[in-house]
């Protein structure tokens, strides 16, 4: 009976398998058969032998070509959809490399702001790009083939040259909900928070350094090993600098952790990351960029980080702890439906990031889901292992694993699309609005184990 089993289902498999295979099989053929018929077309070939030769291209864009040097920016609908390097040198330590005229642009920038930042082109042609399966491509200038393109390779480095774009009033969104959300956050801090953080400090002052300390840290060492593009590594360091997120004393209540010491920890990290943050983004990120290989520059502003965090964590911190003191009674009235709103508030946060730039997502998304994972298991798997060194009680290891695995990913995207800052760097982005969404997928996933065994 047993073999018959194993036989049957040894059988589907192989089945599916050759189904997979079946389905991608026209595909493969039909790359492998335009890598033939492009072996045919050379430098200089008119547009319509290219076609006689190859057939209908699957794809074709109407574009602008400018060169900077080698360099190639290609603009299409006004606005820069590809930035093509074609001898690419790692700046070396010993020697000061000049930096590239097309370094500052972005990949979503308009044509106007591209030259205004890099200058006239040394050249622009007119042209078009053919696209055969979008693995193989030719480019035509003045109807004349200048170069053929086989087996493309999309690598995660695109990351550093894309911009995500938003609107002046997509910022302000942006800006107001997170507002909301931190205020929301503050009407249940009271004072007496902070004054158990006095008399009971060890859990607390833990909690500060797995956070703070340990995360940053470990964050560094995960960029130095998997050495991710410089815009995702900067977009880890960053969200590893913020506080805990918004979400973490839900997470910690379904958990049936310390809930107590979750809300102190939220009220006294998000009070600290004002400093805190841009404090350990410039000592990380400094660190980092002085031992990558970039030639996108970075620049770590920390003055107006401090100065937005400010605005963005403090000021709706303190008026919404005096709200709460000055108002008690309509506080308790509202504060359980404004912790709902908030959560649909920030979805809608981590929404409007995403479907403002979704073509850019739904196309290389993928580079970074595995990146955030781990990162994500990082931060879990330290705040239980800091809370555990120290031996804390067994509560209290539960409410540091969530405050250190829930990042406030949403005061990192707003950093990030900060133009003073980072100006939406398309690896730092992808990275924070995808922790947004994940961490909260891991806390649930870890709250309703956690739930299932409360501790005696």
């Amino acid at each position: 009976m047993k073999n018959s089993y194993y036989r049957k289902h040894k059988a589907n498999r192989v089945a599916a398998i050759c189904v997979v295979l079946l389905a991608a099989l026209p595909t493969i053929s039909l790359s492998q058969n335009y890598s033939k018929l492009l072996r045919d077309v050379s430098i200089g070939m008119d547009s319509v032998e290219v076609v006689k030769i190859t057939g209908k291209p699957t794809k074709s864009l109407t574009i602008e070509r400018f060169f900077y040097g080698s360099d190639q920016i290609v603009i299409s609908n006004d606005e820069i959809i590809d930035i093509r390097i074609k001898d690419r040198v790692k700046p070396s330590k010993k020697t000061v490399t000049p930096q590239r005229p097309i370094a500052p642009l972005r990949i979503g920038m308009k044509r106007d702001e591209a030259i205004r930042i890099a200058g006239q082109p040394d050249d622009i042609q007119k042209g078009s790009d053919l696209y055969f399966t979008n693995r193989h491509r030719v480019e035509l200038s003045q109807s004349k083939v200048r170069d053929v393109q086989m087996h493309i390779k999309i690598e995660m480095e695109i990351l550093d040259w894309i911009k995500l774009n938003f609107s002046k009033g997509g910022l302000m969104f942006m800006n107001i909900t997170l507002a909301f959300i931190m205020f929301g956050v503050a009407l249940e801090i009271k004072v007496k928070h902070f004054r158990k953080i006095l008399l009971k400090p060890k859990s607390a002052i833990v909690g500060i350094l797995s956070q703070f300390v340990a995360l940053p840290a470990l964050t560094f060492l995960l960029v130095l090993l998997i050495k991710p593009t410089p815009s995702v590594a900067l977009g880890m360091i960053l969200v590893a600098a913020c506080p805990g997120g918004n979400i973490s004393n839900f997470i910690s209540s379904l958990a049936k952790a310390n809930v107590e010491l979750s809300v102190s920890l939220t009220a006294f990290a998000t009070l600290s990351a004002i400093m805190l943050t841009p404090l350990n983004f410039a000592l990380w990120g400094s660190l980092y960029s002085g031992t990558a290989d970039m030639i996108i520059p970075i620049r770590i502003d920390i003055w107006e980080m401090m100065q937005t965090v400010f605005i963005l964590l403090g000021i709706p911190i303190v008026l919404g702890i005096w709200f709460a003191h000055k108002f008690p009674e309509t506080t308790k009235k509202f504060i359980k439906p404004l912790k709902r709103i908030s959560l649909l508030v920030f979805f809608g946060f981590i929404a409007v990031a995403l479907t403002s730039n979704l073509n850019f997502f739904l196309d290389y998304i993928h580079f970074i889901l595995l990146i955030v994972f781990i990162h994500n298991l990082l931060a879990l798997i330290t705040g239980f292992s800091i809370a555990s060194l120290f031996k804390l009680p067994r509560l209290d290891r539960r409410t540091l694993t969530i405050e250190t695995g829930i990042q406030n990913s949403g005061l990192a995207l707003v950093l990030i699309f900060n133009p003073n800052l980072f100006d939406g760097l398309g690896g730092m982005a992808f990275i924070a609005a995808w922790w947004g969404i994940w961490h909260i997928v891991s806390g649930l996933i870890v709250g309703a184990v956690w739930g299932k065994r409360p501790v005696s």
